[in-house]
């Protein structure tokens, strides 16, 4: 790199480093869930190997534990904070940035990378997630790192590129299961067609690359899944306390199908189709922006390339960008299970990386007819859908929407016109820029200068009352139930309830628990002590069954259970967990605080 790159590269990570970090302890604890898994890790090395999420190693998450793996060696390193929690998501984005920088300045200029990191860093599913300890943050690194790696292997066919993309592939599935193996097939069908070498080497190398895959992401689960039960704790998620289902079931073709036990309680039903990425505002308005200038940045710069060698390594970045982008997208448009519109992360880096190449590629063949006619109905559609998602947003929305579209209007004559003039040409490229990027600029924005918390973290604009993610009830939706409201959040830790956790129960197994896990959560991590979430995360899962609960009770392991009274617990305490509660209601006396029960369990109701 010449000083100048070398200076905006630097200046990119900076900011990147400055919108991911920037007032960060604003979010908390972030995913209370994952918060507490990480906490419970970082005091036991058994609930840091299986991904507990309590400190009792009662259940783990429903997860496998990768990212819990990185979030427990920071709070054991430098303590349980927001800080602890969330810079490593923070560093996982700058590092994504860099390497989707890396990705595109290999074979184009340095302004086209350029333009990459900043469309990547605009993309308000990106500013989410990195700044929240989701496990779609470590994914989406893992996968950008695995497409580097892919690529340099496709220039100089060396073994350790391509097995160390295989590592990287391995290890997204330890973070999120299937949802890093969707990338194969586009990972290594570029590789066959755009590699160097012989076909046999290449396939030979796939071959080694796809063992490597097998033996990172099975160790875990075989390890796992063969130590006994009483040796570990209950596979969360599960109905049968198996790995190996909640891999299939929750996390694999039950979440392509429907069928996983999981989710969230009210959660919007985003009905699958060819258009589902874009046409809800509330999904698409998440990182759904650019996508029809990706995609038609996408075909037009295949129809420049195609007559290159086959190993061209433009367009091998092309295809597996596309393939990567193309994948994702599908399968989160036709999916029947648990979709968020925080899943669109995953596909930011490849449509960064496909807009700013075609911009370089396709932007000095506009002058053909069918580039500029292709180009300005791609520049139409971005504003109209930016239109109707900052309308549908509230606060400054609207008129944004309005701001956008005026400014397309103009970027779309400038384009048909095609002047030669350099300053129109210049004026044209910034017009279509402020159009395509003033709408998600504005909720990336607001997205780092909110609070989020909960399970469905979101970007909206400023002044937008609509969240769904706020610990404020006055900015939720009206039409937003209490049942939702405990679902995405849990309830509070109410402090006198955990002044006497902290009192009375600082040396049993659990001091407490409580129906769900995002209750149990919000009480561990205030007082400090484990926490048993009853029926594991939605109150849904068969553990811990009656029998086991009063086990617990009756050998001393278990002090108290935590419970609301204001019916505002009704998705955690149906199911599995609805029957302790019933049961612990029936048999002990509940000491009241707010709308919070306190039952003490090591005093039963006298039998009359």
């Amino acid at each position: 790199m010449s000083r100048r790159e070398t200076a905006w590269f630097s200046i990119l990570l900076l900011v990147a480093a400055a919108l991911y970090v920037w007032n960060l302890p604003l979010n908390g604890w972030g995913n209370g869930y994952y918060a507490a898994a990480a906490q419970a890790g970082a005091s036991n090395w058994t609930a840091f190997f299986f991904g507990s999420s309590d400190g009792g190693n009662g259940i783990t998450v429903d997860k496998l534990p990768g990212s819990i793996w990185v979030a427990s060696l920071s709070v054991r390193l430098f303590g349980l904070s927001s800080w602890s929690l969330l810079v490593p998501q923070a560093l996982m984005g700058v590092g994504t940035v860099a390497l989707t920088y890396l990705i595109v300045r290999r074979h184009f200029k340095a302004s086209t990378a350029l333009l990459s990191g900043v469309v990547l860093l605009l993309t308000p599913a990106a500013a989410i997630m990195f700044r929240y300890n989701n496990p779609d943050a470590l994914l989406t690194f893992l996968l950008t790192l695995a497409v580097y790696l892919v690529l340099r292997a496709t220039e100089d066919g060396r073994w350790r590129w391509i097995l160390l993309a295989a590592v990287a592939v391995g290890a997204g599935f330890l973070t999120k299961s299937a949802q890093a193996l969707l990338i194969l097939p586009a990972l290594g069908l570029v590789y066959l067609y755009a590699g160097t070498g012989r076909l046999s080497k290449r396939s030979l190398q796939l071959a080694g690359a796809l063992t490597v895959v097998l033996v990172v992401a099975g160790s875990w689960v075989t390890a796992a899944e063969t130590t006994r039960a009483a040796d570990r704790p209950y596979a969360g998620g599960s109905f049968g306390n198996s790995f190996v289902e909640v891999l299939l079931r929750q996390n694999g073709l039950g979440r392509l199908l429907g069928a996983e036990a999981g989710g969230t309680a009210g959660q919007e039903l985003l009905k699958p189709g060819t258009l589902r990425l874009m046409v809800y505002p509330s999904f698409g308005s998440q990182g759904s922006w650019l996508m029809p200038i990706a995609i038609t940045a996408m075909l037009c710069s295949l129809l420049i390339v195609r007559r290159t060698v086959r190993s061209d390594p433009r367009r091998g970045l092309i295809l597996l960008a596309g393939g990567w982008f193309l994948t994702y997208a599908v399968t989160f448009s036709f999916m029947n299970g648990v979709i968020h519109p925080y899943y669109l992360v995953t596909i930011a880096p490849p449509v960064a990386i496909l807009v700013a190449t075609g911009w370089q590629l396709v932007w000095p063949a506009r002058k053909w007819l069918p580039f500029r006619i292709a180009m300005t109905l791609s520049v139409l559609a971005t504003a109209v859908i930016a239109f109707g998602y900052l309308n549908n947003a509230g606060g400054i929305g609207p008129a944004l929407g309005i701001l956008a579209l005026v400014i397309c209007l103009i970027a779309c004559e400038l384009l048909v016109l095609c002047s030669r003039k350099r300053a129109v040409s210049r004026f044209t490229a910034i017009a279509v820029a402020t159009a395509c990027l003033i709408g998600p600029s504005a909720f990336t924005v607001s997205a780092v200068n909110s609070q989020h918390s909960g399970v469905l973290p979101s970007a909206a604009v400023p002044g937008s009352p609509r969240v769904l993610d706020s610990p404020d009830p006055s900015r939720w939706p009206e039409a937003s139930s209490q049942e939702l409201r405990g679902s995405a959040l849990g309830h509070a830790a109410e402090p006198a309830v955990v002044a006497e956790l902290k009192l009375h129960a600082s040396r049993s197994r659990w001091a407490a628990a409580a129906p769900g896990a995002l209750n149990a959560a919000n009480y561990q991590l205030a007082a400090e002590l484990p926490v048993l979430p009853v029926g594991g995360f939605n109150g849904g899962t068969p553990f811990p069954t009656l029998e086991q609960f009063q086990e617990y009770i009756s050998s001393g392991q278990l002090r108290y259970f935590i419970s609301r009274r204001d019916g505002a617990d009704i998705s955690a305490e149906a199911g599995f967990a609805g029957e302790v509660t019933a049961w612990v209601r029936e048999h002990f006396n509940a000491q009241r605080f707010g709308d919070t029960d306190l039952f003490d369990l090591s005093r039963p109701l006298a039998i009359s």
